[in-house]
């Protein structure tokens, strides 16, 4: 599979942590647990809830959800009121625990973040906005791939339609057809460099961002960049990594970091 579309990803949201006590009745704990929400990137579909190690799933409620023309759903174009829509109907909650978006995930974690007032937000190998990507995109190999997108749906399909075993990843996403997934992914990395998303991010978010030294899908100046416009966001480097890491392993940092805080 293409490393651009080699994807674990993730978006993560939601604690609920009930105590009840009074005089003359002991102390009880609410046995809820903490809901995070996981987006990962493109293409994104609920199958990357597979790969969150069981010991994780014990002490938290991990959601996620389709997007547009992923995992067997119709095709629609992508806003932030669709993806609000999404996150709400897979269980996510105003002021719920956390977020974690992976690659083109992140920023739409970062929506997610935002809107619903969550505790935490993470990112890992995140992508960024078109002006900070573009900036360092000379040592990036997705700057062919990103620049059709931005000249339109021809060139990006033209672009796509060259990778190996098309087929096969479509298939994996959940797309009814090839068509049917470059158009999806289109419309979804269209969205993910838009500037109504970025515009719709509370810059004064607290995030917790990990992201690849070598990373040469959306290189770490880029991020480095990106993340001077976010006063609380704190830039983790894997030093020595791409961006093809295992998730899971960033996704406990996260969780670990918060658990101490």
């Amino acid at each position: 599979m293409t490393r651009f579309f080699k994807f674990i990803y993730l978006c993560v949201i939601c604690l609920m942590l009930v105590n009840v006590s009074c005089k003359t009745t002991p102390k009880k704990t609410s046995n809820v647990k903490p809901t995070i929400c996981i987006i990962g990137g493109t293409p994104s579909t609920t199958d990357i809830l597979t790969f969150i190690p069981d010991s994780l799933k014990a002490k938290y409620n991990f959601i996620s959800f389709n997007r547009p023309g992923f995992g067997g759903t119709e095709y629609t174009e992508t806003n932030a009121t669709l993806l609000y829509e999404l996150a709400e109907n897979a269980g996510l909650k105003t002021h719920d625990y956390a977020v974690i978006g992976i690659s083109g995930g992140g920023p739409l974690a970062m929506l997610l973040a935002s809107k619903f007032k969550l505790k935490y937000c993470g990112v890992i190998s995140g992508m960024v906005s078109k002006d900070a990507y573009f900036e360092f995109a000379d040592s990036a190999i997705t700057k062919d791939l990103f620049t059709n997108l931005l000249l339109g749906y021809d060139g990006f399909k033209s672009a796509v339609l060259k990778f190996p075993n098309l087929d096969q990843i479509a298939k994996q996403a959940g797309s009814e057809s090839e068509d049917m997934f470059i158009k999806a992914s289109y419309n979804d990395l269209k969205y993910v460099l838009s500037e109504p998303l970025y515009a719709a991010i509370n810059n004064a978010i607290y995030m917790d961002w990990w992201h690849g030294e070598n990373d040469t899908n959306v290189p770490f100046k880029s991020a480095e960049l990106f993340l001077k416009n976010y006063k609380n966001a704190t830039l983790h480097i894997i030093p020595n990594a791409s961006h093809d890491i295992d998730s899971t392993i960033y996704i406990q940092k996260l969780i670990d970091s918060w658990e101490i805080k």
